[in-house]
């Protein structure tokens, strides 16, 4: 169900503090300030490059390492935008560097809302203060990181506190807490270096003595930059003069910045400069990759001598000997040999690019391509790396970024770019230019007749574009899907579990029913040798779906009982997966009649679902089961708005067949509220019903669950309008089809329709059989819901099935007393009370008991001619003009109880 799969390897020094080498000044008052953290929900700590954000923060971790604190720590890049990935950081950095179920090696990372309710819920189970930093957040900022991050501020029990440090100023949502006095900011202004702190850095040097009045004029040259002071500091360490220093001084930010770096590399031989400026266009280094960029064998030598000399390198502590330079420090080192030797910083990077790559280090490798400028080489590594594959691994971003540096022609040329392309159209919702892409390249591709591996790709892809553009899909093309997945390899978990899902889903939606239970249960398979319990539980959303179908109420309940107790237990009990569940649920408890349970399920997530992403069947299942229940109670203009909602959010996400459900549903409480009135008859027409039922009778409907609803809508509408034999033929039809596909819930409304066009036909005997055969299919599932609905046109039936039917069934006669116990329980008058105004309520009872106008006007005490009116609006509110058509209407339709009076003759 559109499932992003992300096997990429998290990288555990993210979730470190960096450590300096070197002795440090410890920053006593910021520290205290600090301490306010545990007192805010939010701090801010924002400054420019070089400001000593991080080394402050790594300080004030250390000061509370006593463990009466969780300080889960997380320094951003660039890729973790990418909210899956995020969101796994975040749960690994808490659980302080161990992988939990969905582990960092292959697990699946969550949708961003199911992701949030988990982080949520961890953090709740905390009975110590939790403290989330945020490093270097300018590195992945974007409006969905913010927006992200601002929910989980605000959802966040009150035992977590947030550190957010950047370069920029974040904008989270943070203007309400500042006004509740909940945010603490540190800015560039807190963050310079005071004369103190300037003094007693310089008075650790070990090079010439500097005195007080120079260490003043450092600092108000530099205007308590740390960087620019720790740059000065290394040197004089390294034996530079006071005075060429000061004379030195001049300029800001990364002028000076680059004047201080340089200082660092005149004190350092020649060859370990030329180290320095070759090591540092990497972010993540250690020996082997120094041997590669220095060309030389002895890679963690130069390491260690680099250590030695004090140079800006921060030790990774969670990959034993692995480093990497100040981003500052490193970035001027690039700036300059790309300058003085562009040549030299190209041929770097492409070797850069070439030694991450082979060791599947993707993010990396593409980066470096891309400083490589090496349109050959990016390409090849994007091809290698699996190309369009990268999406759906959760590496949408660094596809991405790479076809942007790509020319058309570099892509064109290999066919798993254009996938590539192509799949991110369709992320992007760019449906048509997706289209014209693949097919410019299926249309190519036939015409060479590539390799079986590549045409499944194509074919594959291909799939995923026709699903989302929610194209029609024939028995023929599922069965040659089957075909592909015998030729995909066995150990290809990803591509297995999202096919089979996709296959299952879809034979689902056709009403191949039982053919659709073997892929599902494969997917889940997959999805298992994966360890992707997130996956594992669509397969069981979608196998309830089945049983649901197929009539199998109670192994459809006891599915979603037990993905519910997991969801709750590995996600949240109101994450995006729980909402999702609670939506089937509800849905199931309906069908059982038990509307106060199901509309408690809905209260809480159809809202949720409303705010995430969804697919037609559970948007669907949420909708529709919300609207039932607003119109089993009588709150008709409810159902509409309910419906209406559905309709705005499927044309939002381009759901065309949730959007016909919609309408066929309102039709069909329409038919059942208001008769077959001139609303009816006009929405119907508006639908073209005729046109939407007639695709009953093609093998593979368009859409097979709006072929179903149309068929029943017109069934119903012609016996409302009396043409029986017509609406007896159609569900003669929907029978044979539910009988061929399993359709067991189908069956029981098709009985129920039919039983009451057999008895309308004076055929007593054939209509009790088939309303036996409804029974038979409903009572040991408990499926009471159709019965219910339908309720006015069996209760003869049903009084006589417990009065004259067979004795000594037990079962059926408990089922039978059920329900009529729990109809008739129901206000009769309660559809009237939401139709009819209370004047025309007045009138109702005395009418259906045969009463003439004067009789009723003398009764409830008006005039003959107001008797008039008022039957007149109530006639056409239910669409009859005779008083005999009012009385049968009215007593289908369960507005009235039936009654032995004899019906009333004339007009109004």
């Amino acid at each position: 169900m559109g499932k992003d799969i992300d096997v990429d390897v998290l990288i555990p020094t993210k979730i470190a503090p960096p450590v300096w080498m070197g002795d440090q000044v410890r920053r006593e008052l910021l520290l205290s300030r600090l301490d306010g953290a545990l007192a805010r929900r939010l701090t801010l700590v924002h400054a420019p490059a070089g400001y000593g954000k991080t080394s402050l923060l790594a300080q004030w971790r250390q000061r509370h390492d006593d463990g009466s604190i969780l300080t889960a720590w997380l320094t951003l890049e660039r890729d973790d935008s990418d909210l899956k990935r995020l969101a796994r950081y975040v749960t690994l950095a808490m659980n302080g560097g161990v992988h939990g179920d969905d582990d960092a090696a292959g697990g699946t990372g969550l949708p961003p809302r199911a992701a949030l309710s988990a982080i949520v819920r961890q953090v709740a189970s905390e009975r110590r203060p939790v403290v989330l930093v945020f490093d270097d957040f300018h590195r992945a900022e974007s409006p969905a990181l913010a927006e992200f991050l601002g929910s989980l501020i605000r959802l966040a029990p009150e035992n977590c506190h947030f550190i957010v440090a950047s370069r920029d100023y974040p904008m989270l949502g943070q203007s309400v807490l500042a006004a509740e006095d909940q945010v603490l900011e540190l800015t560039a202004e807190d963050l310079r270096f005071s004369a103190c702190e300037a003094q007693a850095m310089f008075a650790r040097g070990q090079g010439p003595a500097i005195d007080s009045a120079d260490v003043q004029r450092i600092l108000e040259r530099t205007e308590g930059w740390p960087i620019a002071l720790q740059l000065a500091f290394l040197s004089l360490r390294r034996g530079l003069d006071p005075g060429r220093l000061l004379a030195g001084l001049s300029g800001s930010g990364s002028e000076l910045a680059r004047y201080l770096s340089e200082q660092v590399l005149v004190g350092l031989p020649a060859d370990m400069q030329e180290a320095v400026l070759r090591t540092a266009l990497v972010d993540r280094l250690d020996g082997d990759v120094a041997s590669l960029l220095c060309a030389r064998a002895d890679g963690w030598q130069v390491l260690e001598r680099l250590e030695q000399q004090g140079v800006f390198l921060i030790p990774h502590p969670g990959e034993g000997q692995a480093y990497r330079y100040h981003q500052l420090f490193a970035e001027c080192m690039r700036e300059r040999l790309a300058r003085q030797d562009r040549a030299l910083f190209v041929a770097l990077q492409g070797d850069a690019a070439r030694w991450f790559a082979g060791r599947g280090h993707v993010t990396e490798a593409v980066n470096h391509a891309l400083q490589a400028e090496d349109e050959a080489l990016l390409a090849g590594i994007l091809e290698d790396a699996g190309a369009w594959r990268l999406i759906p691994r959760g590496l949408q971003n660094v596809a991405a970024r790479g076809l942007e540096r790509l020319s058309d022609a570099a892509v064109s040329a290999r066919p798993r770019l254009v996938l590539a392309r192509v799949y991110l159209a369709i992320k992007r919702g760019e449906l048509g230019a997706a289209r014209a892409d693949y097919d410019r390249l299926a249309a190519a591709m036939e015409a060479e007749r590539p390799p079986a591996g590549q045409a499944n790709e194509i074919r594959i892809v291909g799939d995923v574009l026709a699903e989302y553009e929610n194209a029609p899909v024939t028995l023929e093309d599922l069965l040659a899907r089957e075909s592909l997945l015998r030729t995909l390899p066995s150990s290809d978990h990803l591509m297995l579990g999202n096919v089979c899902e996709s296959l299952g889903a879809k034979y689902y939606e056709g009403g191949w029913l039982e053919r659709a239970m073997e892929p599902t249960l494969a997917a889940r398979e997959h999805h298992q040798a994966q360890g992707s319990l997130y996956s594992d539980l669509f397969t069981r959303f979608l196998e309830a779906r089945i049983r649901r179908a197929q009539g199998r109420l109670k192994e459809a309940t006891a599915i979603l009982d037990e993905a519910r107790a997991q969801i709750a237990g590995h996600f949240g009990d109101r994450s995006d997966l729980a909402a999702n569940c609670a939506a089937f649920e509800a849905d199931l408890l309906c069908e059982q009649d038990r509307l106060a349970e199901a509309a408690a399920l809905l209260e809480w997530s159809l809202p949720h679902m409303e705010q995430s992403d969804g697919w037609v069947d559970v948007y669907a299942a949420a909708y529709l089961t919300a609207a039932r229940i607003a119109c089993a109670r009588g709150a008709m203009e409810e159902a509409q708005a309910v419906l209406a909602r559905a309709r705005r959010l499927a044309r939002r996400r381009r759901l065309d067949q949730l959007e016909l459900l919609a309408w066929l549903c309102e039709l069909q409480l329409r038919l059942r509220h208001d008769g077959a009135g001139d609303g009816a008859r006009e929405l119907a027409a508006q639908l073209g019903l005729d046109a939407l039922a007639d695709e009953m009778a093609r093998e593979s409907a368009v859409y097979r669950q709006v072929a179903i609803a149309a068929s029943l809508c017109r069934c119903e509408l012609a016996l409302l309008e009396g043409e029986v034999d017509a609406a007896l033929a159609e569900l003669a039809a929907l029978r044979r089809w539910a009988s061929r596909h399993g359709a067991g819930r189908l069956l029981i409304e098709v009985d129920l329709l039919a039983a009451h066009g057999l008895l309308r036909s004076g055929e007593a005997a054939a209509a009790q059989a088939r309303f036996d055969e409804a029974v038979g299919m409903a009572m040991f599932q408990g499926i009471a819901r159709p019965f219910v609905d339908a309720w006015h046109r069996i209760e003869p039936l049903v009084r006589d099935a417990l009065h004259g039917g067979p004795q000594g069934d037990r079962f059926r006669e408990q089922f039978l007393k059920g329900l009529a116990r729990s109809v008739p329980a129901r206000p009769p008058a309660a559809g009237a009370a939401g139709l009819l105004s209370e004047a025309e309520l007045a009138v109702l009872e005395p009418l259906c008991r045969g009463r003439s106008n004067k009789e009723i006007a003398r009764l409830i005490g008006m005039s003959p001619d107001t008797v008039k009116y008022r039957l007149k609006s109530l006639f056409r509110k239910i669409g009859v003009s005779k008083r005999r058509d009012a009385v049968r209407v009215l007593r289908e339709r369960g507005l009235v109880a039936g009654e032995d009076a004899p019906a009333p003759a004339g007009d109004a």
